[in-house]
């Protein structure tokens, strides 16, 4: 019996477990990639609507929401253990305190922007997009590699 046990053990730690860890980093990239892109997105979407002069402050508002959720899933998408297939350098696993901080940078400015959609403020709009923006332009010049 004691055999038999330590044989499923065994078993379990050499072939499923690592199947499930390669499965949750696949799954981890996956959710990564789909928020960036619809953080890319959404961020063209709400800058036409922020015109100025005839803002649908609802849509926008609703925007901003679904930014900061994508933001929200960014922050738990690195897992240790997760850079095979990603297009993120080595340097978000092994010094992550910079990339998490400009990860707080660019949900700050969809903080932002939520705030400036609620008390429909255009120019508070424009800076939420702004920072949200250039710490995406940051970050890529910092951490995604090219290939």
């Amino acid at each position: 019996m004691k055999r038999t046990v330590t044989t499923l053990v065994i078993a379990y730690t050499a072939f499923v477990l690592p199947i499930s860890t390669a499965y949750a980093s696949e799954n981890s990239v996956q959710q990564r990639q789909y928020a960036f892109s619809e953080i890319e997105e959404q961020l063209e979407v709400a800058d036409d609507l922020a015109d100025g002069t005839d803002t649908d402050w609802s849509a926008l508002m609703e925007v901003s929401q679904s930014l900061l959720g994508h933001s929200e899933v960014l922050r738990d998408s690195f897992p240790a253990g997760s850079q095979d297939g990603s297009k993120a350098k080595l340097a978000v696993w092994e010094k992550p305190e910079k990339f998490n901080q400009l990860l707080l940078q660019m949900d700050a400015g969809f903080k932002t922007l939520y705030q400036a959609s609620l008390n429909q403020d255009a120019s508070l709009v424009q800076k939420g997009i702004k920072t949200a923006e250039k710490t995406c332009k940051s970050c890529h010049r910092t951490y995604r590699s090219r290939w």
